[in-house]
């Protein structure tokens, strides 16, 4: 018996020859994890992936605005939903009636508010927003829509403007249901996907497995791509203190990025030891040194720490989908610079002892 299993285009395909039909499954879950690094045993998300998915996530809606947040959320829901979804674009003068989405089965109409890198400071502008889309659904689509969603980016949370408004259009069309669908929206939708859509949107997420197999040549690639892009300046050669056990908690970090630095703990030795071997025996302060400035640069900025650990994550990954072993590497490299103290608040009573 011939089977030919058609994997990831048309021209890739599996032969097997002569098999029983209980070594069949064999072979598909070898092909899985070759695709996958690791073998999925079981659908159930780890709390590893949950937190990598998350952090993916956020960097994703934070990047997306216009028509490309629009382009993701439809995506989104086609893949949850099939064709139920019901992709909106606009058509010449007739524009889009204020739907960028609509789900036939509920009647529900979604409108995209994708601000620039999540901004929240356009707070006018979104209160205008919700108004004009709604007044253009309601008069244009009355027919089949039964209830309306702001769809937005702004993983750091909503002004309470938007949330007043969004209570005023309740109170003068009790017809209709109202929602808002931002960050902990889009996470619920995707992670109740198969792993494999999952996959394709957010990127495959690194596992426990992962994690105990740091990749040298990983963090050797992430380190001198820090280091050529760092300019010349005077290096601190302070002695590293230990990392007092509060410091997540004492610097408000959303969960996902705390349990994604706890996880990194796990090898932060390894990257002290790699630092402490390279040839460049000042690679290590170099590092420490580019790090506590961007930190001192967004904190100057009034970020929030959880725009500012995305914007340190990212300058060490690069734009985009990160593989699994990468995010290892640059976990225990953050996990690193977080336990050494170079970046981030120390306890006030820690720093003073």
């Amino acid at each position: 018996m011939k089977i030919e299993v058609d994997i990831f285009s048309n021209s890739a395909c599996i032969s097997l020859l002569s098999l029983q039909a209980a070594n069949v499954s064999t072979t598909f879950t070898f092909a899985s994890r070759y695709f996958t690094r690791f073998p999925r045993a079981s659908p159930v998300i780890t709390s590893e992936q949950r937190y990598w998915w998350r952090i993916a996530l956020e960097l994703k809606l934070r990047k997306c605005s216009g028509d490309a947040f629009q382009d993701f959320f439809s995506t989104i829901m086609a893949s949850a939903h099939g064709s139920d979804f019901v992709r909106v674009r606009p058509f010449g003068v007739v524009g889009d009636k204020g739907c960028d989405g609509y789900l036939q089965s509920t009647g529900k109409v979604f409108a995209c508010y994708g601000a620039i890198n999540a901004a929240s400071d356009k707070v006018q502008y979104l209160i205008k927003k919700m108004d004009e889309d709604f007044a253009k659904a309601l008069k244009a689509l009355a027919s089949i829509m039964k209830e309306w969603h702001m769809v937005h980016n702004l993983v750091d949370g909503l002004p309470a403007d938007a949330i007043l408004k969004l209570e005023a259009l309740k109170q003068a069309n009790k017809a209709h249901v109202f929602g808002f669908i931002g960050m902990e929206g889009f996470e619920a939708t995707i992670l109740a996907l198969p792993l494999v859509k999952i996959d394709g949107l957010l990127g495959i997420a690194a596992t426990a497995q992962d994690a105990q197999n740091l990749q040298t040549t990983e963090l050797r690639d992430l380190v001198a791509a820090i280091v050529q892009a760092t300019d010349a300046q005077p290096i601190d050669v302070s002695t590293i203190r230990p990392v007092p056990p509060d410091k997540l908690d004492y610097n408000k970090l959303p969960g996902h990025w705390r349990s994604m630095i706890a996880g990194g703990w796990q090898n932060a030795h390894l990257v002290d030891q790699y630092l402490r071997q390279h040839h460049d025996t000042m690679i290590g302060e170099r590092i420490a040194q580019r790090f506590r400035l961007r930190y001192q640069y967004f904190k100057a900025q009034n970020l929030d720490p959880g725009t500012i650990m995305s914007s340190l994550y990212e300058g060490i990954t690069g734009i985009g989908l990160v593989p699994p072993a990468r995010q290892v590497a640059a976990q225990a490299l953050i996990a690193y610079l977080f336990e050494s103290c170079d970046i981030f608040e120390v306890p006030p009573e820690k720093a003073a002892s």
